[in-house]
């Protein structure tokens, strides 16, 4: 399975290497990984590859270049496919970090109002993606992918920047409004409400 920016053609330079998971019935341990090698192969086998953890999203869009048996292909689609459902959880931490920012601005906490809201656009970035059934991409791939899979909605990433550099908070009070009816849209309405009676200074 070639992954990375080779598999995608985005970002690569001369000194780009090519990423490569070879799937094996089990490990023999003549595919040493060796970074900086021009050719760098991580072994695996259908198990961990159905259990990548965080390397997930290294596999989204990833299609394997050999396939003896088909296996390998119906384990990229379930280790890459989301249930919107579990939306819920990064929707409660958004608003939870999105609240203390708000919180830490009124008490003059500046920084501490900063870093939450930096912490509220990653929890809101998996809240996004997850709801439509989809890996939330690593920081470097996130434009990339906007572009080349976009979301049914659109995302300001203009307003996520100043989020992230600046915490102001009319931006975040737009984005948490914009969230709520997406949010509700979905099914995600009571996760919301359990911020009673606080949503309405949310808004």
């Amino acid at each position: 399975i070639l992954f990375g920016s080779r598999a995608r053609d985005a970002y690569v330079t001369e000194m780009s290497d090519w990423d490569v998971y070879v799937v094996v019935r089990e490990h023999r341990g003549d595919r040493p990984f060796v970074r900086g090698k021009r050719i760098e192969t991580i072994e695996l086998t259908l198990d961990e590859l159905r259990e990548p953890g965080g390397l997930r999203y290294h596999l989204a869009w990833a299609e394997p270049q050999l396939d003896k048996t088909g296996e390998v292909a119906d384990a990229l689609r379930e280790v890459t496919s989301v249930d919107p459902a579990t939306a819920t959880e990064p929707l409660d931490a958004y608003v939870n970090s999105y609240y203390r920012s708000a919180k830490n601005a009124g008490l003059g906490l500046d920084l501490a109002s900063l870093l939450d809201a930096q912490e509220s656009v990653q929890h809101w970035l998996e809240f996004v993606f997850r709801t439509h059934g989809r890996l939330r991409p690593f920081n470097k791939w996130l434009e990339w992918e906007l572009r080349e899979h976009p979301l049914p909605l659109e995302i300001d990433l203009a307003r996520l920047e100043r989020i992230a550099r600046t915490g102001a908070l009319e931006d975040q009070q737009a984005l948490f409004r914009e969230t709520e009816a997406l949010a509700r849209t979905h099914g995600h309405g009571a996760t919301i409400d359990g911020w009673q009676p606080d949503v309405a200074w949310l808004r």
